[in-house]
């Protein structure tokens, strides 16, 4: 069963290294949550190494950008990886899916920016669909036309970012994983880029000294995303249950229940970040 807290400061001699995601943990949509970043310049302080592991589609510098604006103070984190940064590096190498992509979010992409790639508004032209996560949500019935499309003309989706559900301005809304999962069901292709792929966490404590994944802390919003990444790889999970799965009622028997569906274990969770 997993353990309530309300301090993360009770915990905190129990882990050296902590990999955190953004959005839902820190940041609501495009607003910074207060005592979240308070908590983590707390445990900057107390002497843990804070990486973040973000499933948006942002690059690294353009999230270092947007967090710096928001006056989070960046020397406490000493790494940082993003879904986009990943499927940058994975375009940018990996040129068979071809030249022309239809973007499904209808976003300025980050991913794609230096890149030879050449993005249309036809579904018919496409060679693939570009899915990335980005504060704003989904509107599924519109996805759900295009995916028709694409499937008719098997057309394989890169999933930039593999969450289901998002935390936004206006609430908890569909963001791409939703769209790559009804796509899967309907016969199509998809490329997953981001958590829960444990090679981002690896990639994040590689060069830690003494590194040990029995004292690294995961914390995250999302148990598909975070929670699944950090089981795989054999962290500590601390659950935040105000982002995507938002509690209400029974906090234990929620959180048991949402580990069960999962198949995941919870080791520790709080409503949201409080030193």
């Amino acid at each position: 069963m997993s353990q309530k807290l309300k301090y993360i400061s009770r915990i905190k001699d129990d882990f050296d290294v902590v990999i955190c995601g953004v959005n839902g943990v820190f940041m609501r949509g495009e607003k910074i949550i207060p005592c979240s970043v308070e908590t983590l310049i707390k445990l900057y302080q107390s002497g843990k190494k804070i990486a973040l592991a973000s499933n948006s589609g942002f690059r690294v510098r353009d999230l270092y950008y947007l967090l710096k604006r928001c006056d989070v103070p960046m020397n406490i984190f000493y790494a940082m990886i993003t879904a986009g940064e990943i499927a940058h590096f994975y375009l940018k190498n990996n040129r068979s899916l071809g030249k022309t992509y239809f973007n499904l979010t209808g976003e300025k992409s980050s991913a794609m920016e230096g890149l030879n790639y050449t993005m249309t508004d036809s579904m018919v032209m496409a060679d693939f669909i570009l899915a990335e996560t980005y504060g704003s949500g989904l509107d599924m019935q519109k996805v759900s036309y295009e995916l028709e499309q694409a499937l008719h003309l098997r057309i394989p989706m890169v999933c930039v970012g593999n969450n289901t559900s998002i935390v936004t301005d206006s609430g908890i809304m569909a963001s791409v994983g939703t769209a790559a999962e009804k796509y899967a069901m309907m016969g199509g292709e998809i490329i997953p880029i981001g958590k829960p792929d444990v090679r981002i966490a690896a990639y994040l404590t590689e060069k830690t000294a003494g590194f040990d994944k029995k004292r690294c802390l995961v914390i995250g919003d999302c148990m598909s995303t975070d929670m699944r990444m950090a089981n795989a790889f054999g962290a500590q999970t601390l659950f935040l249950t105000q982002g995507v799965h938002i509690t209400t009622g029974n906090a234990d028997k929620h959180v048991d229940d949402l580990s069960n569906n999962y198949g995941l274990n919870v080791d520790y969770y709080m409503e949201k970040l409080q030193w």
